[in-house]
Parts: structure tokens; C-alpha cells; sequence
């Protein structure tokens, strides 16, 4: 058996020390001299994995876990290794194997939860969660993957409430406070003020550390000629909703006047980020260094605005930002609120989204109104057909909404229940990922139930392969339902390119009036409704007339590529005069 002695403490102190090569080094020669010491082969993958060699470090966890069975630690580290390579039942299965050789380990049990849930085993993870927080009731991790579960199936309100409350329980933790601000957007109970209040809050927490370089809007070197330079910094430059809208920016800004950096901070890259990486003057992975040597290489690059685009979303970099790493700090696109940061000087937003008055007192950014619209949106290549409207082959008139299931919440099935009652005979199609989950399918379709449809007019489908197979499911709907309170972007852009007329909430938070903006940018104002009654006449109607649908399924797609939800060059020179009236330069 195994024993871990001198000469594997001495490898360990070389990986302390960061003296990768001597340590991988001396672990070879304890593993040659003794081919079934799993110490030495923990080393070598700890050795491995620190060197960047992921596979490496894989295959040695897994000799290690082999050479010293039942360790659940490592066992722990294998799956992690395997979670990184995307082997995720490969990850599973050493979670399991975990959490039988130790149930009260908790990286093992919170962890096998978290990949369950990761898998969209929502119940499952759902059931070890509730189960390890009845023996762990102060576990905040596990608090927190359960407040993930909870929002992946359809209970943003719960979510929020527990998050939020841990938020109150560690008023030190910047995470936390930041997770409390992200879930207070799908929170259909909450008010504005609550959604503020929250989001302030992570400014308080991150200026009481103190890292937060402060000051006023600056004054750059002003003159005309001044080419701007400009850093964006984000997670998703991939296929990822926020591509879509930078894609635009990059391809239709004057090249001589504004120059763009790109901060990557995602080791997520595929077809998209080639594409975009070829239309910015300079591109920077940053997917392996901390929030300080980021801000550290924005500072170094001497940018005049450094523009981020992902809030408070997932892998986000506000810490960074919080440093202040660039003379003027700019908020845009990703995220559909306030930072919360005083260190960031400006949000770009329009009047649609944002009308001036209380918006602008919730915001700790001042409010940029880049009208008629803060987006551009960039049409998916490949795109299928409009084709006829599915109801002139059927006659069941379909409503259809493919936004995430996280927007779900009883508030818009209600909602959608009762557009189902005012149009007879039609049915509704819901597309979401998170529908690979049985659990999550009763439960939505129990609350529409409870709403007095019948499962025999919903269906429930999840992921389709590809692109063009996601947007070829838009030939089956009639018309798109608009979720509240958080309403689509992306969605609702894929919906008017499909030629799918979209159905929207006027809300009172940006999250809830993105619709407005997009839908005012192709002329169809009269679809925004003021009020939830207003919402199933206007939803209603539209199912009932024929010749309208018709007409829209025939010339949507033209009027976002002739107007302004596709005029990337507009765009662009809307962002550059915004920037530089921001930073007073030209």
C-alpha cells in the first residue's frame, strides 16, 4: 500500500515553491522506482495540472485513485480533472465512488450534487442538496448550488430569498453579494426598489475592501484626431447570446477613429471566437490569471474607456474592474441592471429600456441613452426560411417562447395560461435546455395545470442541435411570448428574423423592457403591452388575425436587416460618439 513519506513531502514543498519542472522531475523518478506508489502519482498530476497539462493530470489522478482506493480527496481531484475535460460522467462516477468511501465529505457530496446539477439532474441534485444541508444546515456552498437549482426550475423568487439571505448572514463576501444582485433580476416578486437595494449593496461590500482606485469622470487628451482605444472585456466571446450584439460593434466601427482590444477571460473558445478575434486590432486571452493581473495587463494596455460586458453573470470581472484599471469605466450589454459600483463611471442603455427619471436614481452608473436602440444585433448565419405561419397548415394557432427556463416563474405561466384560455383551440411550445430534466416538465406543466390548461395543448421540448436546427423550430410557432419579469433579447431577435411576431410587458426595470426597445426597432410598437390584461388581448388577438400574422412572417425579417436593429455601422457610431462625449475627447 501507498504511504506518503520525506521524499513526497519534499516533491510537495517544490510545487509550493512553484518549482514545477524539478518537482514533476523528482515525482517521475519515485514513480519509476516504485511503479504502484499513488503518492507519487498524485504529485505528478498535482505537477501536471500546474504546468497547464490537463490530460497529463488526468491520466495521473486516475492512477492514483487506482493505486490508493476509497481516498476520497483524491477522488475528488480526479473528477474535477475530468470535469475540465468534459468527461462529466467520467466525473460523476469518481463523485459516487467519493462519496460511498466518505458520505460526510463534503467536496465529494456537495460536489457530486453540483455536477448532477451541471448535467441538468435537477431533482437529483436537488434531493443531496436539501439532504446534506440537513446535517450541514450552515454550509453556504450548498446553499448556494441548491439557490442555482431552485432558479434552473422555475423558482427565482425562492432562489433569490435564499441567496439574498445568505448575502445578509456573510456581509463580507463580495461572491455572495454579487449572486444576491444576479438572482434579484429573475425575482418576479421583487420590487425596484428591492432589485436597487441589493445591487447597491455589492458596491458597499466591494468598496469596504478597499481595493477600489477611485475618481471622477476623467479628462483624456482631447483633439479631434484622437483615435479612441477601447478594451471590452468578457467570458462570452463564443456562441453565447452577447456574441451576437459585439459581433456588429467590431464590424462596423471606424477602424481609423476607434481602436478595440479584447479582453477573453474564458478558455470556452470555438468557431465564433476565431471570427471575432479577426475583426479586433488586439486580442488577449486572460483566462488564467486573477482579477488583480487583470486589471494589472487593462492598466498596462493604456486604454482611454475599458468597457465590460458581462454585470454580475456568470465568471464575471468586476473585482477588476472595481480597481479602476482604465481612466473611464463602462458597464454594457450582458447584464440587464446597475453594476452597483461607483467605480464604474457609465451604462450604455437607451430610452426604451431606461426612460430618464427612476431609472437613473437606480443606478450607481450614470445612464448613457445610445437611442433609438443600445444594441445591434447580428443575423445568424445559415438561417432557415420564415416559411408560412404553422397555423395555415394546422389551424391550431401555436404560441411559442424559447427563452431560458430560469425565466420561468408562476407569475408568466399564470400569465401565458391565460393567453391559452383567450385563444381556443391553440397550444403553447417551450424550448429550454433545462427541459432535458423530467422533473422540471411535471413541474411546469403542473403549474399550468393548476392554470386549467390541459398537457395535451403544452409541450415541453429541450435542446436542438445546431444553430440552424434551433432557429427551424421558430417554423412552428404562430406567435412568441414575451417571459416577465425578465424579458428576451437574443430570443426576441432569433423570433423577428424567423419572421415570428413577439408579444411583450412594458416592465419597470430594464431586465423587463428590453422587449420594448426591439420591438419599437421594427415597427411593431403596437405589440408592447402596458399591463398583463393588455399582454393576453394583444397575444390573443394576434392569434385570431390571420392576415397580419401573414403579412409579418413574410416581411420581419426585411425590416430588421434594413432597420435599426441590424445597422451595425449606425451602431457603432452611436458607441464611439457616446465613449468619447463620456471621456470629453473629440
Amino acid at each position: 500500500m501507498s504511504q506518503w513519506g520525506p521524499r513526497h513531502a519534499q516533491v510537495a514543498a517544490l510545487l509550493e515553491q512553484g518549482k514545477v519542472d524539478a518537482a514533476r522531475a523528482q515525482a517521475q523518478r519515485l514513480a519509476q522506482g516504485s511503479p504502484r506508489d499513488g503518492w507519487a502519482a498524485h504529485l505528478l498530476s498535482r505537477a501536471s495540472l500546474m504546468a497547464g497539462q490537463i490530460p497529463q493530470a488526468q491520466h495521473f489522478a486516475a492512477r492514483a485513485a487506482e493505486l490508493i482506493p476509497g481516498n476520497p480527496g483524491l477522488l475528488v481531484e480526479l473528477a474535477q480533472l475530468c470535469q475540465a475535460m468534459r468527461k462529466n460522467e467520467q466525473a460523476m462516477a469518481a463523485l459516487r465512488e467519493a462519496v460511498r468511501a466518505d458520505p460526510e465529505f463534503g467536496p465529494a457530496f456537495v460536489g457530486l450534487a453540483a455536477a448532477l446539477s451541471e448535467a441538468r439532474r435537477f431533482e437529483e441534485a436537488e434531493r443531496m442538496c436539501r439532504e446534506w444541508l440537513t446535517r450541514h444546515p450552515g454550509d453556504a456552498g450548498a446553499q448556494s448550488l441548491l439557490a442555482g437549482v431552485l432558479l434552473n426550475t422555475a423558482r427565482g423568487h425562492e432562489a433569490a430569498a435564499l441567496v439574498r439571505g445568505l448575502s445578509e448572514a456573510n456581509p463580507a463576501s463580495p461572491q455572495l453579494a454579487s449572486g444576491a444582485a444576479l438572482l434579484s433580476n429573475y425575482d418576479e416578486l421583487a420590487t425596484p426598489d428591492e432589485v436597487w437595494r441589493v445591487h447597491r449593496r455589492y458596491g458597499e461590500v466591494m468598496g469596504a475592501l478597499g481595493d477600489a482606485r477611485t475618481g471622477g469622470t476623467p479628462v483624456l487628451p482631447a483633439g479631434a484626431g484622437k483615435r479612441l482605444r477601447v478594451g471590452l472585456v468578457s467570458p462570452d466571446l463564443r456562441q453565447h447570446s452577447v456574441a451576437s450584439f459585439v459581433e456588429p460593434l467590431l464590424k462596423g466601427r471606424n477602424r481609423a477613429t476607434m481602436e478595440i482590444v479584447v479582453y477573453q477571460t474564458n478558455a470556452i473558445a470555438d468557431e465564433v471566437t476565431a471570427r471575432l478575434r479577426g475583426l479586433a486590432d488586439v486580442w488577449r486571452v486572460m483566462d488564467r490569471v486573477n482579477d488583480e493581473q487583470l486589471a494589472a495587463a487593462i492598466r498596462a494596455d493604456g486604454l482611454d474607456v475599458c468597457v465590460e460586458l458581462s454585470g454580475h453573470t456568470q465568471a464575471h470581472s468586476l473585482a477588476a474592474m472595481n480597481a479602476r484599471p482604465s481612466p473611464l469605466m463602462v458597464t454594457w450589454l450582458g447584464y440587464p441592471n446597475t453594476t452597483g459600483l461607483t467605480t464604474i463611471d457609465a451604462r450604455l442603455v437607451d430610452s426604451n429600456t431606461d426612460p430618464a427619471g427612476e431609472a437613473d436614481a437606480r443606478a450607481s452608473e450614470r445612464l448613457v441613452r445610445m437611442d433609438p436602440c443600445f444594441v445591434c444585433f447580428e443575423p445568424p448565419t445559415g438561417a432557415p426560411e420564415a416559411g408560412a405561419p404553422p397555423s395555415a397548415a394546422s389551424g391550431v394557432v401555436t404560441f411559442g417562447s424559447f427563452n431560458a427556463a430560469q425565466k420561468l416563474n408562476p407569475r408568466v405561466i399564470a400569465l401565458w395560461a391565460r393567453v391559452l384560455a383567450a385563444a381556443p383551440g391553440s397550444r403553447l411550445l417551450l424550448k429550454a435546455v433545462n427541459f432535458e430534466d423530467e422533473g422540471l416538465r411535471r413541474r411546469v406543466a403542473a403549474m399550468f395545470g393548476a392554470g386549467g390548461v390541459d398537457a395535451s395543448r403544452l409541450e415541453l421540448r429541450g435542446p436542438v442541435a445546431g444553430t440552424s436546427g434551433h432557429l427551424a423550430a421558430y417554423q412552428e410557432v404562430d406567435v412568441a411570448l414575451d417571459p416577465v419579469p425578465y424579458a428576451g433579447t437574443t430570443t426576441t431577435c432569433e423570433a423577428l428574423w424567423m419572421g415570428v411576431p413577439v408579444v411583450t410587458l412594458a416592465g419597470n426595470m430594464h431586465a423587463g423592457r428590453v422587449g420594448v426597445t426591439l420591438l419599437r426597432g421594427v415597427g411593431l410598437e403596437a405589440l408592447v403591452a402596458r399591463d398583463e390584461g393588455e399582454y393576453v388581448r394583444l397575444a390573443a388577438g394576434l392569434a385570431a388575425d390571420v392576415g397580419r400574422r401573414a403579412e409579418l412572417r413574410r416581411d420581419l425579417r426585411r425590416r430588421m436587416r434594413e432597420g435599426v436593429l441590424c445597422d451595425g455601422a449606425g451602431f457603432a457610431a452611436r458607441f464611439e460618439q457616446a465613449l468619447r462625449g463620456l471621456a470629453r475627447l473629440g
